[in-house]
């Protein structure tokens, strides 16, 4: 079902003023209300979502296939994966490959081959994130670590428990810098040589993150209609009207995509903050 008027509402805000380092998100109920623009019902259930360029790739819970939509959530392309695999949790894409992963292994497959080959065993994928093209940050909740993967296969241990602990969701930053999700109600931040740079303090219960091309952050917890936004300093809450249980997002320019109870998927325009 298509919602053609591209409404927002935005009402009494409540916003945190703070830096990096000492920003708190309040615990309460955000007052801002976003309406969807878009909305696609699905034909079969969804295990995750991501962007894709300028697409977003819809996992299909049977592990069978990726369904790109554009922008507006039109159906553009369905990708057959070329085994089935079951129980599959989630779904990354970075410029050549497509990363789909279940309860223990990362599968990748190329988008020029695509044929699926695994990529990381004996891994309970909490958080991934691109590092560079062919290369993945992944958050493993086995080990609570984050494992660094290259493109030829080799993989190392980027963040430890020490220095992160339970690392969950990941996102990219611009300028070569990451954030994390932690255990302990913090989102962290570091840079491609592994070095932590500053810390967020968060509600606990956040475990979705991403981000946009001018980094700032967005934070949901699943099953929570609702976000939260990190940008220039300021912390602003959202409410998402006409979704009821969120399981994945990805920021699409300035859309967020959001993939409801697994079942439809549905778009905002974000306001300028």
């Amino acid at each position: 079902m298509k919602i053609p008027a591209r409404a927002l509402i935005l009402c009494l805000a409540t916003v945190v003023v703070g830096c990096r380092g000492t920003v708190r998100l309040s615990a309460s109920r955000p007052e801002l209300t976003l309406v969807p623009v878009d909305s696609l019902a699905l034909a079969t259930p969804a295990a995750g979502l991501c962007r894709d360029g300028d697409r977003v790739a819809v996992l299909d819970a049977g592990g069978d296939r990726l369904v790109l939509l554009s922008s507006r959530l039109v159906p553009r392309e369905t990708i057959p994966l070329s085994r089935r695999l079951v129980g599959v949790r989630g779904v990354r894409a970075d410029r050549f490959y497509y990363y789909v992963w279940d309860s223990g292994v990362v599968w990748r497959m190329s988008k020029e081959k695509l044929v699926l080959g695994s990529w990381l065993g004996n891994v309970q994928v909490a958080g991934m994130t691109g590092f560079s093209p062919g290369e993945m940050l992944v958050s493993d909740r086995t080990r609570n670590v984050i494992w660094y993967k290259t493109v030829f296969g080799e993989s190392r241990r980027f963040l430890s428990e020490s220095e992160l602990a339970g690392p969950g969701a990941l996102a990219s930053l611009p300028e070569g810098r990451f954030c994390a999700v932690s255990g302990n109600g913090r989102l962290v931040y570091f840079n491609r040589t592994g070095v932590l740079t500053g810390t967020d303090r968060i509600p606990e219960g956040l475990d979705l993150v991403e981000s946009d091309e001018r980094g700032a952050v967005y934070l949901m917890e699943a099953g929570v209609p609702a976000f939260w936004v990190l940008s220039q300093g300021q912390t602003t809450g959202f409410k998402l009207t006409g979704c009821s249980s969120p399981s994945g997002f990805t920021i699409l320019d300035s859309t967020m995509v959001v993939l409801d109870a697994g079942t439809r998927v549905l778009s905002y325009v974000l306001p300028q903050l």
